[in-house]
């Protein structure tokens, strides 16, 4: 009797199933021996550090010699893999594409009528999918990169998860787009695993010339102890498709020689001996962040990391000409490149700084009996609040595992630069309104962990418990004035405020205040109310998303000034 060892979704249980059939052809008995991996363990927003996850726990059983084989989807395994596992056979492939899902239209195919076909959707039909400033869901970095190198207004969010956990994100709203591997959604249509609502769901598939597969997409491998090889030969003379293994061993050769793609992200198909793909460059999510532009490269198997040389895009200096700019204390180069692409300068002056408080941190526990969707939510209000769970990442692993929530986009954003999208982006503009989106689609029995700055109020942490939430809210770091000077401000200005404690920091730097001040937020306005040094100033606050609610409001204001002058 063969042990078949295999993960626990439906996805991966059609592919142990599948290799279970084509030993029963040959008169080999065997059973499935289903296990949890790490990788189901986990909703971790940073799956290219995660690699090998759903692939590990499986293998150790191979080791242990508890399984036999055990079944993955090659694009799950690492490029250096465990000296202790070989590959024992890939099954033919199935399809190497992508496919982009979202809320249909009456003009767009759904995703069962492009599953009755094989052509590919124009490119600009694909990158349209998504609404301007739309959200799209996705953990993986090849496909952020190649989708955010063509829209720069698109949010990224990390969704993990089986792939039918992943189409329930789209269908809930939490993001406008989704891009699955369309040999998963087929093989899950053909086991009727795919429910009406996803089969009416919006669809593209991904014309391949423009994205390039995962190295190992669509491919089924059958792994086994490495010292068993001889013993189970025989399964791989009725198994291993032998193109399928000359193909995804030249991408897997090439992802090793280009480390692994983590730092690269990569995409390229092996066809018949012929390979190509695309790269991203090394800094492609850091310019992303900053509002900056980056081309992805073409590569072939001769490619060698440290020679590729990508095409130099000269940012659009941001020169300062006479008139009124925008002074903001937000300190957002993306914010700043984007405004000034469209005519409006900026000059980012920050005045906090953030002092990390370690030892206020509590460790997180999960009990991974209960439900993923009743596992801890961690609640980031600010910027500043993403960026300090970052830096304790290496110290309380769990934050890791659980999903981010940020109240608006600048958070979201934030999150991604730092290398851990969020998971939800509440779309608020302050506290009150992330409370509601809070109890609008949260549960309480999802317990919420919630880093304070030492100026943050109270309010919004007892709004949430008088709600009937279990919340965990403790000072996980200070805004601390920041000694500037040498601020040049003109009266027609306008200062653009980020928060209390900016503007609390700007008058004990005891710089000038224009005429015109602009706030984030309603509480930033109430703060700033009551200090007598904006008293002869006007105060308006930000509406909307910050990029395009400032750009609203600049033309308001500019349009105003004109009439006045008139």
């Amino acid at each position: 009797m063969i042990r078949i060892g295999t993960r626990t979704s439906n996805l991966a249980l059609w592919q142990a199933k599948s290799v279970q059939l084509r030993l029963d052809e040959y008169g080999l008995q065997s059973q499935i021996v289903e296990i949890v991996s790490d990788g189901d363990q986990s909703l971790s927003s940073n799956l290219s550090d995660q690699l090998g996850q759903f692939v590990k726990s499986v293998d150790d059983q191979l080791i242990n010699r508890d399984i036999d084989i055990a079944v993955h989807s090659s694009k799950d395994v690492p490029a250096e893999y465990h000296d202790s596992v070989t590959c024992l056979a890939y099954l033919e492939r199935g399809s190497t594409n992508d496919i982009i899902l979202f809320k249909n239209s009456a003009n767009n195919q759904n995703l069962a009528q492009v599953l009755d076909h094989s052509s590919a959707s124009p490119f600009e039909q694909v990158l349209s999918a998504i609404p301007e400033g739309g959200k799209l869901g996705t953990s993986a970095v090849r496909r952020q990169s190649f989708f955010l190198a063509h829209r720069k207004d698109v949010l990224p969010l990390a969704v993990r998860g089986r792939v039918e956990t992943r189409i329930q994100k789209l269908i809930d709203g939490v993001v406008d787009a989704v891009i699955l591997a369309e040999a998963g959604l087929q093989r899950l249509n053909d086991i009727n695993s795919l429910s009406n609502e996803a089969l009416e769901l919006g669809a593209h598939r991904i014309p391949p010339a423009h994205w390039p597969t995962a190295p190992g997409q669509g491919a089924i491998c059958v792994h086994c102890a490495s010292d068993r090889i001889d013993e189970l030969s025989e399964i791989r003379d009725f198994l291993n498709h032998e193109q399928t293994e000359i193909d995804v061993s030249k991408e897997k050769d090439l992802l090793k020689r280009l480390g692994g793609g983590c730092q690269f992200p990569v995409g390229f198909e092996s066809n018949m001996g012929g390979l190509s793909g695309l790269i991203a460059p090394q800094n492609w999510r850091e310019r992303f962040a900053s509002g900056q532009d980056y081309q992805l490269r073409e590569i072939t198997e001769n490619s060698e990391v440290m020679n590729l040389k990508f095409d130099t895009i000269e940012d659009s200096p941001n020169r300062i000409k006479s008139g009124p700019k925008i002074i903001s204390t937000l300190n957002s180069d993306r914010m700043q490149n984007s405004l000034s692409n469209i005519g409006i300068p900026v000059v980012n002056s920050p005045v906090i700084e953030l002092d990390l408080i370690p030892q206020n941190w509590p460790q997180i526990p999960i009990n991974r009996i209960v439900p993923k969707a009743k596992w801890p939510l961690l609640v980031l209000t600010s910027p500043f609040s993403a960026k300090s769970a970052s830096m304790m990442v290496s110290e309380i692993p769990n934050i890791e595992r659980i999903m981010w929530l940020a109240i608006g986009e600048g958070t979201a954003r934030s999150c991604f630069r730092l290398g851990y999208p969020a998971s939800i982006c509440a779309d608020a503009r302050n506290r009150a309104e992330l409370f509601e989106f809070i109890v609008n689609n949260i549960g309480t029995d999802t317990p919420l962990y919630v880093p304070m700055s030492s100026l943050s109020p109270i309010e919004f942490i007892e709004s949430l418990k008088n709600a009937g939430y279990t919340v965990h809210c403790w000072t996980a770091y200070s805004n601390s004035p920041k000694v500037v000077k040498g601020i040049e401000v003109d009266s027609d200005d306008v200062l653009l405020i980020s928060s209390p404690s900016s503007a609390k920091s700007w008058i004990e730097n005891d710089l000038p205040i224009p005429d015109n001040v602009l706030c984030m937020g309603d509480s930033t306005k109430t703060s700033i109310e009551v200090l007598d040094a904006f008293n002869q100033t006007k105060i308006s606050v930000l509406e909307g998303p910050t990029v395009s609610g400032v750009a609203s409001w600049w033309a308001i204001e500019m349009e105003e000034r004109k009439c006045d002058l008139e």
